[in-house]
């Protein structure tokens, strides 16, 4: 009986064919990881009087915490020496000023050891940072714009949850109040004095002091297209991953197959050759 015999192209391209269809699912997962992970803050300066846009200063954000495998966050290499634990912490508790407070003043205590992504606020008084998903951000203020006090530190989670609603893309709008100026002080003249008389039971009234303003913004979803325009002066410490290029994945197991197809050709080409 004749053995027949296969030949080596067809061979070849049968075996590039099943490379191919063991690849496809690697990249589509990278596509999928890719779109989960991309997040935006963006940060809204109003007037709380009169809403009027706030522009000027600028902004840094600071990752504190990422997602481990078992869904708990941890503190990053940045923030590890925090006391305070973080992954027994809800959304609702890492959201408070007190736990921004606390954020703040370990960045401050630690000044030129830690790296953030600083974002200039436009006339627009917006400012926008692209930043990871499934991670813990400190928000802070290092230059007040003109006339206004420095915005008071927060704490954002993204994915940040509503109602079931989970949204990557959020607009935070900070309280902001104007810099009080102090009165000029002047001499004081003693009143002449007057005799003394019984004392009455006073009718006035206490003036209360005006009340402080919460330290939480208020966070809604970004429905538009966040934009990246801001200039990352530094960057956050990033876990590994693709790198981010302009190049799009389809083509890439289409390059590979097609160069593999020219290498096998050669091949065959100089195996009937030396026949």
């Amino acid at each position: 009986m004749r053995e027949v015999k296969s030949h080596p192209l067809c061979s070849s391209f049968l075996a590039l064919a099943m490379l191919f269809c063991l690849l496809l699912p690697v990249f589509q997962k990278v596509d999928r990881v890719d779109a989960a992970d991309a997040s935006n803050i963006t940060i809204h300066m109003h007037d709380l009087q009169t809403g009027v846009a706030i522009k000027g200063g600028s902004l840094v954000v600071y990752q504190v915490a990422k997602k481990d495998s078992a869904g708990k966050f941890q503190y990053t290499s940045q923030f590890s020496s925090v006391t305070k634990s973080v992954s027994s912490l809800s959304q609702a508790q890492i959201m408070t000023a007190d736990f921004a407070n606390t954020l703040a003043s370990y960045v401050t205590a630690n000044q030129g050891k830690l790296s953030g992504v600083s974002a200039q606020i436009s006339d627009s008084g917006e400012a926008s940072v692209n930043v990871e998903g499934d991670a813990v951000y400190l928000v802070t203020q290092d230059t007040a714009a003109s006339g206004y006090e420095k915005m008071n530190p927060f704490c954002v989670v993204l994915p940040y949850t509503v109602d079931g609603k989970s949204m990557s893309n959020i607009i935070a709008q900070p309280k902001m109040q104007k810099r009080i100026t102090s009165l000029p002080k002047h001499p004081t003249t003693q009143a002449p004095k007057h005799p003394t008389t019984p004392s009455t039971p006073s009718s006035s009234k206490k003036v209360k002091s005006n009340p402080q303003l919460p330290s939480v913004p208020t966070i809604k979803e970004n429905k538009k297209t966040p934009s990246a325009t801001n200039r990352v002066v530094k960057s956050l410490p990033q876990s590994p991953r693709l790198p981010q290029t302009g190049q799009l994945n389809w083509p890439i197991p289409l390059l590979a197959l097609l160069g593999l197809c020219f290498f096998t050709w050669g091949w065959a080409a100089q195996e009937s050759s030396e026949r």
